[in-house]
């Protein structure tokens, strides 16, 4: 029981750095970034487009996060062997990838575009690892830092 309470609160814990996903309007003392302003067309409010995916990205991120750790206090109820338990676990992070990859071409933002990306690129890699099956993910906190970092928090 111990381990199912440390995952659970490993998976509340991740979803926990990226709440703060929150974006502020950023600062621009210089003027427009010449590769945003060639990505993004005139009638596209950048920031409110930012705030959107922002959002729209934390909202995937906790529904991923959470129902591993729903998962994991069902499995305190009616425990399940660690092979289902896995197959779960990476069942969520591959939705978690595909939920990133779909929502980053969404980003007017080149560089929340990118943090995206290199958030879907380090859950993949999770996936081909040994630790694909774990939910505590300590490998995904610098990409979900940069995410937060791009959103604003």
């Amino acid at each position: 029981m111990g381990k199912s309470v440390r995952t659970v609160l490993a998976g509340v814990a991740l979803a926990g750095l990226v709440a703060g996903c929150d974006p502020a309007p950023k600062n621009d003392a210089g003027g427009a970034d010449p590769s945003a302003t060639a990505a993004a067309s005139p009638t596209v409010d950048v920031a409110a487009n930012s705030k959107q995916v922002c959002e729209t990205t934390l909202a995937v991120v906790k529904k991923h996060f959470v129902a591993m750790a729903d998962d994991a206090i069902a499995a305190i109820d009616k425990p399940v062997s660690a092979k289902e338990q896995g197959e779960k676990v990476r069942g969520h992070y591959t939705a978690l990838a595909q939920d990133l990859r779909k929502e980053a071409p969404t980003a007017v933002d080149p560089q929340l575009r990118t943090a995206l990306e290199n958030l879907a690129t380090a859950v993949e890699k999770r996936l081909t690892g040994p630790k694909a099956t774990e939910v505590e993910a300590p490998d995904l906190d610098p990409t979900l830092k940069a995410l937060d970092s791009t959103c604003g928090r």
